[in-house]
């Protein structure tokens, strides 16, 4: 079977920030699933080990290594974003999903501790990623009839402190810009067949209050069957 062939049923869906603990659980979690993934960072050594840890393992599936595609991209350089969606496009014919799972987090001891530097970090990588993927895609994600686009985002959004500012701040803004997708997705039909949502966590990691990356995962691939209409523009805690 050709690289860029697809199957009957087969989903196409692209995973960036995938080499991160939340994007590697995701990728494993649609491999075991029979989706096709486009895994997207901007380490190529990263993403060379992710490929390795998915594919080449004694327990891996027979065909995972045909259905993972890892593409180097820097997410906010907007003309490359622009190219890999074209690319990709190009390739499968149609893009069912994307899950953006950039992240990562500054904060201060108090209000007035948050910097600049904090600022253009935390907005480059939490919004100007989200912006760059969702405009690049969102044609394609939209043709597919059942696209899929999640983002999550953090507790904080709702509920800022004075030294989480910008990152809360940031997240906000990324939730703003994901239920403007939600509203385009949805235009004047009632039941739209493409969803963007948002998932809501206190952290990803592991303790009483974390939501671990595999529970992430899951619920990630869970809204591949999931109706659209419920999801639209839905903050779902986690």
């Amino acid at each position: 079977m050709s690289r860029y062939a697809v199957r009957p049923g087969q989903r196409v869906v692209v995973v960036t920030g995938a080499t991160g603990a939340t994007g590697r659980a995701t990728c494993a979690a649609l491999l075991a699933h029979g989706e096709r993934v486009v895994a997207v960072g901007r380490d190529p050594e990263s993403l060379r080990e992710l490929s390795e840890a998915l594919t080449g393992g004694p327990d891996a599936d027979g065909d995972a290594a045909d259905r993972l595609d890892a593409r180097v991209c820097d997410l906010l350089d907007g003309d490359a974003v622009r190219a890999l969606a074209e690319e990709v496009v190009t390739a499968y014919g149609s893009v069912d999903g994307l899950f953006h799972l950039v992240g990562g987090w500054r904060g201060g001891t108090s209000f007035t501790a948050s910097t600049d530097d904090d600022w253009r970090w935390l907005s480059g990588n939490l919004v100007d990623t989200l912006r760059h993927a969702t405009l690049a895609l969102h044609d394609a994600l939209l043709a597919s009839g059942h696209g899929r686009v999640a983002i999550i985002s953090a507790a904080a959004a709702a509920t800022p402190a004075a030294g989480n500012a910008a990152y809360a701040s940031a997240k906000a803004a990324a939730e703003t810009w994901l239920r403007s997708m939600a509203d385009s997705f949805a235009g004047d039909d009632a039941t739209p067949g493409s969803a963007a949502v948002i998932g809501v966590v206190k952290w990803i990691g592991s303790g009483r209050t974390a939501t671990a990356p595999a529970e992430v995962a899951d619920w990630l691939v869970g809204l591949l069957d999931t109706d659209a209409a419920p999801l639209n523009g839905a903050r779902i805690d986690l």
